[in-house]
């Protein structure tokens, strides 16, 4: 089976996950037509949500107000199949992580924590924005916008 997905993990996958999953897929159009990129399927999976949920509505309103549509995002859970599939596991905290190394017989070659590749960044973890006020889910997302360059950098360098 070809590794050809870029797969966000979160919790519920209707807040963190699918914004990291929308903001990714906006980078990736900017890219030119001839970036090896361009065939990357580009997803996002909960450890324990329940499928079928919708975009918490505060992730789809930050989200649109950097011109990026995540309205018809669809939660589903991760899989073994899934990750049979993925070339890089980008997890929203080392929970995440810990999660699927403890429920799944086997990882992607490339499993880490978003803001991992951030160089200095302050924490690993993002906080979850579920139950909290628009601010929150405006600083999530600034945060997961700030590692989209070291993401596409990483995956430009380790994707052929």
């Amino acid at each position: 089976m070809k590794r050809d997905s870029v797969i966000f993990l979160c919790t519920g996958n209707i807040c963190r996950s699918p914004m990291g999953e929308g903001l990714l897929k906006h980078a990736i159009a900017a890219l030119p037509d001839s970036s090896p990129l361009k065939t990357l399927r580009v997803l996002s999976a909960g450890t324990f949500g329940e499928d079928g949920m919708r975009a918490s509505s505060n992730s789809i309103i930050a989200l649109d107000k950097v011109g990026v549509d995540i309205s018809r995002h669809v939660a589903q859970s991760i899989t073994q199949e899934m990750l049979d599939g993925c070339f890089a596991l980008v997890a929203m905290t080392q929970a995440h992580l810990d999660t699927v190394r403890r429920y799944f017989k086997t990882m992607p070659p490339h499993s880490f924590t978003l803001l991992s590749l951030v160089p200095n960044a302050a924490h690993t973890d993002i906080l979850d924005p579920y139950g909290y006020g628009m601010n929150t889910y405006i600083e999530v997302r600034d945060e997961i916008i700030s590692a989209m360059p070291h993401l596409v950098k990483f995956l430009e360098k380790e994707y052929k």
